[in-house]
């Protein structure tokens, strides 16, 4: 129990560090006014979504389009570490959950966040492939599309059933059934975000942006929760050490 816990704060922790390098690589570098390149990129469906995401200052700013292709295409490389960490940040959550009691729920959990991963892969594959091809067509945007919904269901269905594994375990402390409550609410968001994605895309930008703010939350919240309990873990063995030396 002590590893596991100590792995998963370790995983956590390499998760939410890889993801601010990711931004600060690629999402603060573009060039232009556009928000939301990289889920435009994922969910835009057509070809004009994808030319609006890598839209410089102008259509005639050549240089600072293809610039903004390179960062969408970097952001994708880097993205392929991102998926192995929050894979086995979930797996290690999910490992974590059923031993503390709720294993069906943490088995689908554990499902859900491989086949998320996989859609991951492929969407990234279809995503530099895109890149490469000039002008941009719609086939490509699609098969795009289609790998991002899947993926994005998957994940959120992963943090339902690892939100719903935590808190249904009456045995845990409030902070942890905390974590497993906003694990629930960002599952939440972003399932009605891609409900909607066919009627408004904004909407499900706003939803998916929301409920990734939840994630970390929730992720935040179990590593604190982590760090102590093996503090106290650490105590008690420290007494016991004491316990021991006074008796001999």
């Amino acid at each position: 129990m002590r590893t596991t816990e100590k792995t998963t704060g370790i995983l956590i922790l390499a998760l939410i560090l890889w993801g601010i390098v990711m931004i600060a690589a690629t999402n603060l570098q573009f060039q232009g006014s556009q928000s939301n390149r990289i889920l435009l990129v994922e969910l835009g469906s057509d070809a004009a979504s994808l030319s609006q995401a890598v839209q410089a200052t102008g259509k005639s700013d050549a240089s600072g389009i293809a610039r903004n292709v390179e960062l969408v295409m970097l952001n994708t490389r880097l993205d392929f570490v991102f998926i192995f960490l929050y894979l086995l940040t979930f797996l290690s959550l999910d490992y974590l959950a059923g031993l503390l009691g709720n294993r069906f729920l943490a088995s689908c959990s554990a499902i859900c966040i491989c086949a998320a991963a996989l859609c991951d892969v492929l969407e990234n594959r279809a995503i530099l492939s895109a890149m490469g091809v000039h002008p941009f067509t719609d086939q490509l945007a699609v098969d795009i599309t289609m790998f991002s919904e899947w993926k994005w269901a998957f994940f959120f269905l992963a943090a339902l059933f690892l939100g719903l594994a935590i808190t249904l375990n009456h045995h845990i402390s409030p902070l942890r059934r905390m974590s497993g409550g906003i694990f629930i609410a960002a599952a939440a968001f972003g399932i009605l975000g891609i409900s909607r994605h066919r009627v408004s895309l904004d909407f499900t930008i706003w939803m998916i942006g929301i409920a990734n703010l939840f994630i970390i939350a929730a992720l935040l919240l179990s590593l604190w929760k982590i760090y102590q309990s093996l503090k106290e873990l650490n105590h008690f063995h420290e007494e016991v050490h004491q316990a021991r030396a006074r008796a001999a």
